[in-house]
């Protein structure tokens, strides 16, 4: 089995469909580079039910969806704003996940993980809307 494949079975459907997403842009040696450490990254992350473990890899998938939008489409102005936001999270979620113990700490981390999966919906709307625009393969080109 893939790692890809192993990723889409077991990691949450966001996360999920950003790989599935990023992983059409693989062409570029640098995004398959990211995108491999990525994979990894996710597949540790989908083994375990640690919401830390789980929050840093939907914050990976962030960056790496900002990466390669980035790299892909030079022109596109939403990366810049993806990481503001995903910082923003990432400062939330090591406050909230250091300050607090117990059924509060679940409870602030279950809100940032809701936040953080409707930010990759987000991007999972651009990414698709990007790869629509894109001129289709010469099939000769193979």
């Amino acid at each position: 089995m893939s790692k890809l494949s192993l990723i889409l079975k077991t990691a949450g459907g966001a996360v999920a469909t950003t790989v599935t997403l990023v992983t059409a842009l693989r062409e570029n040696p640098e995004i398959a580079k990211s995108l491999d450490g990525l994979l990894g990254k996710l597949k540790e992350a989908a083994t375990g039910d640690h919401p830390k473990r789980r929050f840093d890899a939907k914050m990976a998938a962030i960056d790496t969806a900002a990466d390669a939008v980035a790299q892909a489409f030079p022109e596109a102005a939403e990366p810049a704003g993806w990481r503001r936001q995903a910082q923003a999270l990432r400062v939330r979620g090591e406050l909230a996940w250091s300050a607090n113990r117990g059924a509060v700490r679940r409870k602030a981390m279950k809100s940032l993980d809701a936040e953080t999966g409707e930010l990759l919906q987000q991007i999972n709307t651009r990414l698709a809307a990007l790869q629509t625009a894109l001129p289709p393969e010469d099939p000769r080109a193979s």
